[in-house]
């Protein structure tokens, strides 16, 4: 495996980039397969992803997907690096910072040992960034979107039953799902938001299948009509309804990633975690948090659940809106 950097003019044909599982972490990477993309346009890309973001990248025509899932017998994890052994890739970014790269012996590589990750107050989408910058020292970060890609048929869909429920209207999207428990708000906080929204505004709410009981008890709250996504549509389709709305208001989420690669304007309701690594990165975002008053927050050693969204209040996102919609 050679330290020296990657250079425009390698010659490099075959490239590896190895990403993450969860949708919101796979979304933090896609801009350093944006680069890639842009600056190597002739070279092959494959991706390495988890099974949940597969919908995301389906039918992209710049790049080839590889599915790992971390809960896949030994066997079949052997069989998957034979697979990319096969492959003899020139160039290897490892964003999961595994001894994979090494193995694969090939000529440019991401080190084992990751030195990319800088100050502690670094967003996670930066250090991925940084640590392609071990292997590659690109010029600008600004890429095209060659990542995830909407298709006609996105738009057709769009074009149908969607646009027909909103009528022409401008709408927002609501995503009140969240992986962790910890990181959603209330039904009823949401019911009474989504019914001021909607004064001015038509409501959309989306999320996964998990998300579509969460989502049914906001509307059942509600005295305004919503449209319902959740459960009913893929990962691409999300991202075309993403780019379509005004703004949209989640939790720490997938969606909100999502959202932000597009540079939609999101409105996060913020629990536990933390801001600097994941808050959005959209060019105009407004993160609502009340974790002043969380016990867990203050004094990390407490064996107490979290419980930083209990106190946020209808009011403290009723003002955000006002300052999302400036």
């Amino acid at each position: 495996m050679m330290c020296a950097k990657l250079l425009k003019k390698s010659g490099i044909k075959n490239i590896l980039v190895i990403s993450l599982t969860n949708i919101g972490d796979v979304v933090l990477t896609c801009p350093v397969i944006d680069i890639l993309r842009r600056d190597f346009p002739d070279a092959h890309i494959d991706v390495v992803i988890g099974p949940k973001a597969v919908s995301l990248f389906a039918g992209n025509p710049h790049f080839f997907i590889k599915v790992f899932d971390k809960r896949s017998s030994f066997k079949e994890k052997i069989a998957c690096f034979k697979d990319l052994k096969r492959a003899h890739y020139d160039c290897v970014v490892d964003l999961r910072c595994t001894v994979l790269a090494f193995f694969l012996a090939s000529r440019y590589a991401t080190p084992v040992i990751n030195s990319s990750k800088g100050p502690m107050q670094m967003h996670k989408k930066d250090i991925h960034l940084n640590r392609l910058r071990q292997v590659y020292d690109f010029d600008d970060p600004a890429a095209k979107q060659y990542a995830i890609l909407t298709t006609k048929e996105d738009e057709q869909f769009f074009e149908g039953a969607v646009a027909q429920a909103l009528q022409g209207q401008d709408f927002v999207v609501i995503a009140p799902g969240a992986a962790d428990s910890a990181k959603r708000w209330h039904p009823e906080g949401f019911a009474a938001v989504a019914d001021h929204l909607a004064a001015t505004k038509k409501i959309v709410f989306v999320g996964d299948a998990n998300d579509a009981q969460i989502v049914a008890d906001i509307q059942g709250q509600m005295k305004m009509p919503s449209l319902s996504l959740a459960g009913k549509i893929n990962l691409r389709q999300l991202a075309f309804v993403l780019k379509k709305c005004s703004w949209a208001l989640t939790h720490d989420s997938g969606v909100m990633h999502l959202a932000s690669y597009f540079d939609v304007p999101v409105l996060a309701l913020w629990g536990p975690t933390d801001t600097r690594a994941y808050s959005p990165w959209s060019k105009k975002s407004v993160i609502v948090r009340r974790n002043e008053k969380c016990l867990r927050c203050l004094d990390p050693s407490l064996k107490v659940l979290h419980n930083c969204m209990s106190f946020i209040e209808v009011e403290d996102v009723i003002n955000a809106v006002k300052e999302i919609q400036q």
